[in-house]
């Protein structure tokens, strides 16, 4: 099962220095989701992110600044896929860039050509949004996934909740509540969490 961490939304001093220290921990890859679109502050935080680190970030937010960092993985939530027309996709596929989505229903994806994986949740209780509830049931098991596509668990993953994902036959889990909301022990718990796949 594979690992994926998003970052927090907000901005926040040293943030930089502990995605450089995740990875070095053995983090394989970092969603950079910021939805507050401040292009000076994300700019700031990728200079204080080792450029080696670089290609094993997907970006959620200013998709135009990718070639700046040399960003091949661009992160589309629900909504801004949906207003993406198809030739834009097939340009991006064409030049390189390894692209992701969000969906928060599960049916199979019609528009799988072009995404590496998809994000589907919340699977459980959110624990970063408040009011963020389960979308599947006690026994939901993922069926009929198209071949080539992996599906990331998302919403309320905690360690102990990747064999409940293993069993969902999710490909593996997004991690973010469970990972930021103790701010002091996000290495720990971080590899708590490696130890756990």
């Amino acid at each position: 099962m594979e690992l994926i961490v998003i970052t927090r939304p907000d901005y926040f001093v040293g943030e930089g220095q502990l995605i450089n220290a995740l990875f070095a921990a053995g983090l394989s890859l970092l969603h950079l989701r910021k939805p507050e679109n401040d292009e000076v502050k994300f700019m700031l935080l990728m200079k204080e992110i080792n450029p080696a680190y670089y290609p094993a970030i997907a970006i959620h937010q200013h998709h135009e600044l990718a070639d700046m960092f040399a960003i091949r993985r661009l992160h589309y939530p629900e909504k801004l896929w949906r207003i993406t027309g198809e030739q834009k996709r097939i340009e991006l596929f064409a030049n390189g860039f390894h692209l992701s989505r969000s969906i928060h229903e599960w049916e199979l994806p019609a528009d799988t050509a072009f995404l590496d994986y998809v994000f589907f949740g919340p699977v459980f209780n959110s624990i970063s949004k408040a009011g963020y509830q389960s979308i599947t049931g006690e026994n939901f098991k993922l069926t009929e996934k198209p071949a080539g596509l992996k599906v990331f668990a998302l919403g309320g993953i905690t360690a102990d909740l990747f064999n409940v994902v293993k069993q969902m036959n999710f490909d593996g889990a997004a991690v973010l509540g469970a990972l930021w909301n103790h701010p002091s022990r996000v290495l720990t718990e971080f590899e708590k969490m490696l130890k756990s796949l």
